[in-house]
């Protein structure tokens, strides 16, 4: 059987369903009560049929199979999975490269970053500094969280997702109030004229560089 080994774009779900899948066969509603009770619905998304849609993807792979089914009472039957050799070998590759190398994944707050100058500066301080409670606000939330898993005796390890959140949360916080000062302060947000030179500058440096490729090109001939 020939196994499609692309790595997905949002490998999240499929990573938590081989996962559970290496600790216990399972039928996908377990999978998804596991996802929740164990807060990794703070790092994969899980909407909907998304869970099913995974489990179906991962079994016409080759990375999953059916073990049997089970009924509990009237319920419907629940077809209950586990991971195949081929689906082992699949998770350590996504888990390999996830782990060793940065994605370049194109957060949405970078790309308002460097649109901001469309806002007036008053506003942007004050959307900062609303996004600053948001997250200090998360930052408690989730420490919350943490600390009640941690209680009832999860081991840390099972945990390091949500302690990489909180530091990069923490992080954002700090950068943010620094910028925040720096706006407030002189000289760092642009005037007008400081923009409309800017674009003169970028429209002439632009110009020079088509120029001086065009000259190397017709050295070349």
């Amino acid at each position: 059987m020939s196994i499609n080994r692309t790595q997905p774009k949002t490998p999240g779900l499929a990573l938590s369903v081989l996962s559970l899948l290496i600790e216990s066969p399972m039928h996908p509603y377990e999978m998804k009560m596991r996802i929740k009770e164990r807060g990794h619905e703070q790092v994969i998304q899980v909407k909907g049929g998304s869970l099913y849609d995974t489990v179906e993807r991962l079994q016409r792979q080759g990375l999953i199979q059916p073990k049997e089914t089970e009924r509990e009472g009237r319920r419907p039957e629940r077809t209950v999975y586990t991971i195949t050799d081929a689906g082992r070998d699949e998770l350590r590759t996504w888990l390999r490269q996830l782990l060793a190398e940065p994605a370049h994944e194109y957060p949405k707050f970078a790309a308002a970053l460097a649109f901001m100058l469309a806002l007036d500066k008053d506003e942007v301080l004050r959307l900062l500094r609303m996004r600053t409670s948001m997250i200090e606000a998360q930052i408690a939330g989730d420490q919350a969280l943490l600390s009640s898993f941690i209680n009832q005796g999860l081991p840390r390890v099972v945990l390091v997702e949500g302690e990489y959140t909180q530091a990069i949360r923490r992080a954002e916080a700090d950068w943010i109030r620094s910028l925040i000062g720096e706006i407030e302060g002189e000289g760092f947000w642009p005037t007008h004229e400081q923009l409309v030179k800017l674009s003169e500058f970028e429209s002439t440096r632009r110009e020079s560089i088509d120029k001086e490729g065009g000259s190397k090109n017709h050295d070349t001939r």
